[in-house]
Order: structure tokens, then C-alpha cells, then sequence
């Protein structure tokens, strides 16, 4: 073969790993990284939300089947229709899709995905994770389940106060599928856990996790801001390490990222959540930039049977987030200061002069993303950077 046409042949795909790929709700950046690795990918993304536009950089030629992921019936026709008819070897799901029945069920029952039907509902669903937890007698807290609103203050009364309540899917909701009454609630009740909260990323390949790193959230370092990477002590950094990595365990997690919060109490670790999946933003760009660790691309090599590489930090990199007050946003100031800042890389400001500021869990949070040499100079950052940003909101009648 010439060298001209050596040099124009298409990417081999990989040896040890399957070479045709469902991705099911994939970021567009993961899309470009398998395509690249030498994989033949199909996308399976919700029919509700944007299409990918060619500003994406997803080469035109990747197939992309659009589905109402309410569905159920849908979901499993598509993803069985891309093994079927595609070839589909491996499916690798996200945003939250992996501990969706039809998505977990049907790649299970296709042989598609190393995972048992239930071991990212596990993760993901609290009632299930505690069940699993105090089952196993692994970071055990008292827990309970409300039915209804009306069980409620009997399960609080069960559990004793102080509680931390979540609220669930009731039974009848689940079996309706995800378009179920809205109203129709469940609740988890679990004792309270005091002491600062943790954040687990790991990557797991044929079982076998790694942990990419820890991140030290809200409280643990800073009341406003998460830190990467945590500034913990050798044995509290192990005990953290070890109970998430024993939940994958308990989980029969093969293949994956999981991201588990961890609560380092008096009586020792407790898990308080988890789920199947690498961390949202912000987070995700704080452990990149403290470590220059690529989290699509290390999944993309670890499918192709690749040893992974977990990273570590030169730096730190810190989030300091904030929340405005509800009501409607008449200015803000100071943006721009914040982003001259020694160290600053990003100043996210999700809102506009006469937006509405919505409740708690209501809008996004705003965020300066930063890196710094030190723990002390990446406080300084942050305390700058929450004195020069000034909003001015208007609390209207029906918010006061």
C-alpha cells in the first residue's frame, strides 16, 4: 500500500473491545472521543431536548435515533432494534439513563452491557442504595419509608429526629413509568449524618475501581465552594475511598463511572448518595483542570481495554458557588473583575437584568471556577470573587 493511501484509510477499530457502540444520551464531547478511538457509534438521544447542530463538532455521519425516554415500550424497541439490525456490541448509557429500566433491562437481556439489569438502580435510587447498604451492614443508617405524605411524620417519628427526608417515586408511580402522576410521592427517611460531605469519582473496568479522585464539597473546606483535591488526612482519604468502592461491590458495578458523596461522621463513613455516572458540572471541569484528566477520553480507553490512568493534581481548583435571593434580578456588577482574578477560569452567571430568580432547586447556580498553587491562596479567590459580585434583586409581593 502507498503511503498516500495508508495515510487516508480509515481508523482501526479496537481489538479487545467491542467496536460498535450504542451511547445512550452521550455528551457530544464523548461522541468525538469514540469516534476518534476507532469505534462505529450510534446515539439514542431524547426526542425532548435539542438535537446535536454541526457547531457540536459530532461528525454528520454518526447516526442518531431520537426517543420519548418516558417510554419504556420505546426505549427498549430502539435500543433492541440498534442490536438487531446495527450490530450493536455495547451500549453505554448517561445523563442519568443508565438506571432506567428499559435502558438497564434490555441492554442486560441483549447481552450488552457488563452490568446487571440492577446494579445502576442500585446506585442511583436512594431507597434502593440504603436497602443495599444496610443489608450488608456497610455504612448502615437507620432508615425508613413513607408511602404517602400522610405516612410521613409516623416514619420521621420511627427514625427520630434530626431526619433527612427524600422523596421518591411511590410504587404505584414506578409502575406507571416515568409519566405517572406527579403528586402521587414516596419518602425516604433516614437519621440525619453530620460532618463533612465528600465527593467519590471512580472509574471501574472488568470490576476492578479506581478512584479518580475525592473532592471536598460544600462545608468540608468551604461553606460556599468545593475543593479538588480534598484536603484530607491519609486515613479519612481511605475510609472515604474504601466505602464507596465497597458500595460498587455490594452494586456488582462492572464497568463505569460512579460518583458517591461520602459523610466522614463521628461514628465513622457513611454514604449519603450515588449514582452511575461521572459528576455534573461544575465538577467535572475541577477535576480536568486541577489534573488534566479527560474523562471521556479515559472511558473511551478503558472500553478499549486500556489500563487506566488515574491522575493527579498539580493544583487545586476550587468552585465557588452562589445562589441569589428569589425575586428579579434589576443588575449586576462586578462580573468581569471576577474573571481578571489570579486564577480565575470560568464565571458562570446563568441569569439577565429582569430575570426571575426561582426558588430553592428552582434555577441554576451560578459558579467561578478556579485553579491556585495552594489551599489558602484558593480561599483568598474566593473570597475576593464574593466581594466584587454584586446583584441587586427585587423581592416581588408573592415572595415575601
Amino acid at each position: 500500500m502507498s503511503a498516500t493511501a495508508d495515510r487516508y484509510q480509515e481508523p482501526h477499530p479496537p481489538d479487545s473491545a467491542p467496536q460498535r457502540l450504542l451511547l445512550v444520551c452521550p455528551s457530544t464531547r464523548l461522541v468525538r472521543e469514540a469516534v476518534a478511538a476507532g469505534f462505529a457509534v450510534r446515539v439514542l438521544a431524547d426526542a425532548s431536548l435539542p438535537p446535536y447542530s454541526p457547531d457540536d463538532g459530532v461528525p454528520a455521519s454518526i447516526p442518531v435515533d431520537l426517543v420519548d425516554l418516558a417510554d419504556e415500550d420505546a426505549v427498549a424497541e430502539a435500543i433492541d432494534l440498534s442490536v438487531r439490525v446495527h450490530g450493536t456490541q455495547r451500549l453505554l448509557a448517561f445523563a442519568g439513563t443508565a438506571a432506567l429500566p428499559a435502558v438497564a433491562r434490555t441492554a442486560a437481556r441483549l447481552g450488552v452491557t457488563p452490568n446487571p439489569a440492577d446494579a445502576a438502580r442500585l446506585l442511583d435510587e436512594p431507597a434502593a442504595m440504603r436497602a443495599l447498604l444496610n443489608g450488608s451492614r456497610h455504612s448502615y443508617v437507620p432508615a425508613a419509608q413513607a408511602r404517602t405524605a400522610q405516612e410521613l411524620p409516623a416514619a420521621v417519628e420511627e427514625i427520630g429526629a434530626p431526619v433527612t427526608v427524600r422523596t421518591l417515586p411511590s410504587a404505584a408511580r414506578t409502575a406507571a413509568g416515568r409519566g405517572g402522576e406527579q403528586g402521587d410521592r414516596a419518602y425516604l427517611v433516614e437519621r440525619y449524618l453530620e460532618g463533612p460531605e465528600y465527593g467519590v469519582v471512580t472509574l471501574t473496568a472488568d470490576g476492578m475501581h479506581r478512584v479518580v479522585g475525592v473532592v471536598a464539597l460544600h462545608g468540608a473546606w468551604h461553606p460556599s465552594s468545593h475543593l479538588f483535591p480534598a484536603p484530607l488526612g491519609e486515613r479519612d482519604e481511605a475510609e472515604a475511598r474504601a466505602i464507596a468502592t465497597e458500595l460498587l461491590d455490594l452494586a456488582g458495578y462492572e464497568f463505569g463511572y460512579a460518583y458517591t458523596v461520602v459523610v466522614l461522621t463521628a461514628d465513622g463513613p457513611r454514604v449519603v448518595r450515588s449514582r452511575a455516572d461521572y459528576p455534573d458540572e461544575p465538577l467535572a471541569s475541577l477535576i480536568e483542570l486541577a489534573t488534566g484528566f479527560g474523562a471521556e477520553a479515559e472511558l473511551v480507553q478503558a472500553l478499549a481495554g486500556k489500563p487506566v490512568d488515574v491522575p493527579t493534581a498539580d493544583r487545586y481548583a476550587a468552585v465557588a458557588s452562589y445562589r441569589l435571593p428569589v425575586g428579579r434580578l434589576l443588575s449586576v456588577s462586578g462580573l468581569e473583575a471576577v474573571s481578571e482574578l489570579p486564577g480565575v477560569h470560568r464565571v458562570h452567571f446563568p441569569y439577565a437584568s429582569g430575570d426571575d430568580i426561582p426558588g430553592q432547586g428552582g434555577g441554576a447556580d451560578g459558579y467561578v471556577l478556579l485553579s491556585a498553587e495552594s489551599t489558602q491562596a484558593a480561599a483568598e479567590t474566593v473570597t475576593a470573587a464574593g466581594r466584587l459580585l454584586r446583584a441587586e434583586v427585587s423581592r416581588r409581593p408573592d415572595h415575601l
